[in-house]
């Protein structure tokens, strides 16, 4: 066992905002392949990834500021302290399966969507959509259980935003296949 001074900005609350930031910049760089976001006086097809990115950044740096204003408080406060990390054993739960710790989640979630956004184009929808949800599921539950259940959810989900968009909104998305 060894005693190491854990860092207390890897915290969920400052990673997970990070994370987001990643997330919205490989999603805008991506969109630029449609082009413009105005074309005839009108929002193009790249308007909308423009406007979650430039919201989307807003919120996540009014988080990441907040959280990091958190931690230096409770820094001020000593309210963090030197913390004993054993590396060697891994966190488990009551029936001994392995529980992914929390501080891993957001990096994970941002790999996660930044491979379902690279997949995307190769892959499609109806292949990457289940997947990334699938994925997502297993990152957040602390049990690693049910899997069926998580796989229908995603096949579930998968359908109803796919009816959303080609239903109500008229947006195709692309097709890989042909």
């Amino acid at each position: 066992m060894t005693n190491n001074r854990k860092n207390p900005y890897l915290t969920a609350s400052v990673l997970t905002p990070i994370g987001i930031i990643v997330i919205l910049l490989f999603y805008y760089i991506s969109s630029f392949e449609l082009g413009g976001i105005i074309k005839n006086d009108l929002p193009s097809s790249s308007f909308f990834p423009f406007l979650i990115f430039v919201l989307g950044i807003i919120a996540a740096s009014v988080l990441l500021i907040e959280a990091i204003l958190e931690v230096k408080k409770d820094i001020k406060e000593n309210k963090i302290v030197e913390q004993e990390i054993d590396e060697t054993r891994e966190k488990r739960d009551e029936n001994g399966r392995i529980i992914l710790d929390p501080k891993y989640k957001p990096f994970l979630i941002t790999l996660l969507t930044v491979l379902f956004i690279v997949m995307f184009k190769y892959l499609g929808y109806v292949l990457t959509a289940p997947l990334y949800i699938f994925g997502f599921q297993v990152i957040y539950d602390d049990k690693l259980e049910k899997f069926g259940k998580k796989a229908i959810v995603a096949l579930i989900v998968t359908l109803l935003v796919y009816v959303l968009y080609v239903g109500c909104f008229k947006i195709l998305f692309p097709e890989v296949w042909s």
